[in-house]
């Protein structure tokens, strides 16, 4: 099912309008290791010039590879069940409370980037949804996301 490696999966939160959070903890918002280190180990997968922001190239790269691990039918569109199914984030799912939230939320995020309400999202319709994401946290409208803007678009959509 998994096409491209799990640190991919752990960035599908913030380019795909999950918030990912450990089962038992919460989110993950510091540097690191242990707890805390989530949050900055999913800047660093996506931002892969190592210059400690994250450019709209690299978002939309990013989208692009998170969209190609969810389409597991490779069908070019994610049906529901193709989106619940993957499991994101750190943690071992152990909390089925959380989880039911966190499939509720889901479900909620795939209504709304499937604005022509067929029950499918497509690439285009996933990638508008990965750059409304990106545009909101670029809070400066420079082109990239610093830390601090990552961080706090990841606050507020919780």
């Amino acid at each position: 099912m998994f096409k491209v490696s799990m640190t991919v999966l752990m960035t599908l939160g913030m380019w795909s309008g999950q918030v990912l959070a450990d089962d038992d903890v919460g989110p993950r918002w510091g540097w690191g290791q242990g707890p805390g280190s989530g949050m900055m180990q999913r800047l660093g997968a996506i931002d892969t010039n190592d210059d400690g922001m994250i450019s709209d190239d690299e978002a939309a790269a990013q989208v692009e590879l998170v969209f190609a691990a969810m389409d597991s039918d490779d069908d070019g569109e994610l049906t529901e069940d193709e989106y619940l199914s993957v499991r994101m984030g750190p943690g071992r799912g152990f909390n089925a409370a959380r989880q039911k939230v966190m499939q509720e939320r889901k479900k909620t995020r795939f209504a709304q980037m499937d604005p022509d309400k067929n029950g499918k999202v497509s690439k285009a319709e996933f990638m508008a949804a990965g750059k409304a994401r990106f545009e909101a946290a670029d809070t400066d409208k420079d082109g990239r996301v610093t830390p601090w803007e990552f961080r706090a678009q990841h606050r507020n959509s919780m």
